[in-house]
């Protein structure tokens, strides 16, 4: 069984169930985007000081520590694009009862599903960072909630357009795309849950 809700794919198979991301056409606009302007930001910072600290005006040296924050945010943005993960986000072992989660390009981790409360689409209760006003406009986030409390963001949503492509509407779209994920999954996980508990009870 396969369920594709815009760029996210859900695939049942007999012994898993797989949650694919798939970066569309305005992620890579905006990751094109970001990269120039860090390295517009990057290369400002080496005009400003590329004849040394000691020839720099009272003027050069705010505009220096200025562009120099600017850089700094813009390079932290953009790496936080670079690793947010795409392709297999998480998916659910039926067999051994348990989900695994790719937080990023460098790691993921598994979770027994009895430890998992589910996925939510909400962004209540988190904690906005700066790189976060950069981009105007918090994006809504998919999550994945423990019981031991605590959520794990998995995908990051954006809510805003640089350039209209048709969407009038992409905050809406964007929470109601990943409302829409995020119930998928926690039918099949309630799914799984279940199937696992009978097992036990007729065994």
């Amino acid at each position: 069984m396969r369920i594709v809700i815009d760029n996210f794919t859900i695939t049942e198979t007999y012994d898993a169930i797989e949650l694919r991301f798939r970066r569309s056409f305005k992620d890579w606009f905006d990751l094109t985007w970001s990269i120039i302007f860090t390295a517009f930001a990057g290369w400002l910072v080496w005009f400003v000081y590329r004849d040394g600290l000691q020839h720099l005006s009272a003027g050069k040296w705010a505009f220096g520590i200025f562009i120099t924050i600017i850089a700094v945010l813009l390079a932290g943005d953009l790496w936080s694009r670079l690793v947010s993960p795409a392709g297999k986000l998480a998916w659910i072992d039926k067999s051994s009862q348990s989900l695994t989660i790719r937080p990023s390009i460098f790691n993921k981790r598994t979770y027994p599903l009895r430890e998992v409360s589910g996925f939510t689409s909400s962004n209540k209760g988190s904690r906005p960072s700066i790189l976060h006003y950069i981009r105007r406009s918090m994006p809504r986030t998919l999550r994945l909630r423990l019981k031991r409390g605590g959520t794990v963001p998995l995908a990051h949503l954006s809510t805003i357009d640089i350039i209209n492509l048709g969407n009038r509407q992409p905050r809406t779209d964007a929470i109601l795309r990943a409302k829409r994920v995020a119930d998928e999954m926690n039918g099949y996980i309630n799914q799984v849950k279940s199937s696992g508990e009978r097992n036990i009870r007729f065994r």
